[in-house]
């Protein structure tokens, strides 16, 4: 291998991402939801991950909260 690939091998593996995990966004959600600040990301988050009404209720969201924003979801 070439030096030129090898360092554009070893540049693509030093720069990472944001990792999100599917529980962690569930929980940024349900905080999203009970503060009242739902943005652009959130939405995004929500129909990224599929994220469900069903699943927000299991983690301690109140009822009331996810009907009232029941159009971000599927």
């Amino acid at each position: 291998m070439g030096k030129s690939k090898k360092r554009i091998f070893n540049r693509n593996t030093d720069e990472k991402g944001l990792i999100l995990k599917r529980d962690e966004v569930v929980s940024l959600v349900l905080h999203a939801i009970k503060s009242n600040n739902i943005n652009e990301d959130i939405s995004k988050y929500i129909s990224l991950f599929g994220i469900t009404t069903e699943e927000l209720l299991e983690e301690g969201a109140d009822f009331e909260e996810v009907s009232a924003v029941k159009h971000l979801f599927i």
